[in-house]
């Protein structure tokens, strides 16, 4: 299918977003239980077997402020969701930029390509769902990526929908209800 077939239902998206997004936060919603049993899965793996904890430390050099990462016994288990995201997770990544040679990953780096990529899922399932619930038309999948990249990759409705949420996993968490809950109780309960 060409453009100019594709072109009411870029037309529909183009016009109807502001509902398309309240469609895409309702699907949000019904999936929290799925999206906490998979955020729970990844904090687990993270935590088996129980990581080092990590401190940063300034290393006076004048060509580099990035520091560097001091092992510092383990992670506690008493820590929150919220807390152990913010831990330093020993990884890092170069910057390319001048004088920070070094981001150090934390576990809310770690987790969020995987919170973004369900996110992701959701949000385009949602509105492929809505628009072929209009038309009442199943779309195939190279029409539904036409579509997508005549709309900019639906950047607009992804701005302002929960789906934007999910690139910084403390935000999932409190979404999801497990900001507040500490490790240990997240190891000991059953998916």
């Amino acid at each position: 299918m060409n453009n100019s077939n594709n072109s009411k239902y870029i037309e529909y998206i183009n016009s109807h977003d502001d509902e398309i997004i309240k469609y895409i936060d309702e699907c949000f919603e019904q999936e929290k239980e799925f999206i906490k049993t998979k955020m729970i899965q990844q904090i687990r793996e993270e935590l088996s077997p129980i990581p080092n904890h990590y401190e940063w430390k300034c290393v006076y050099n004048s060509y580099d402020h990035s520091g560097e990462l001091i092992e510092d016994g383990y992670i506690s288990l008493d820590l929150t969701v919220i807390d152990f995201l913010n831990e330093y997770s020993g990884a890092k990544i170069a910057t390319y930029e001048s004088r920070y040679g070094w981001k150090y990953l934390t576990y809310d780096d770690e987790i969020s390509e995987d919170m973004m990529e369900i996110a992701s899922n959701i949000m385009l399932s949602a509105i492929r769902k809505y628009v072929e619930n209009h038309f009442e038309e199943n779309l195939s999948d190279d029409e539904f990526s036409n579509i997508k990249n005549a709309c900019n990759d639906f950047d607009e409705i992804y701005e302002n929908c929960k789906a934007s949420d999910f690139f910084y996993c403390s935000i999932v968490a409190e979404f999801v209800g497990i900001g507040n809950i500490q490790l240990k109780n997240i190891i000991r309960e059953k998916s």
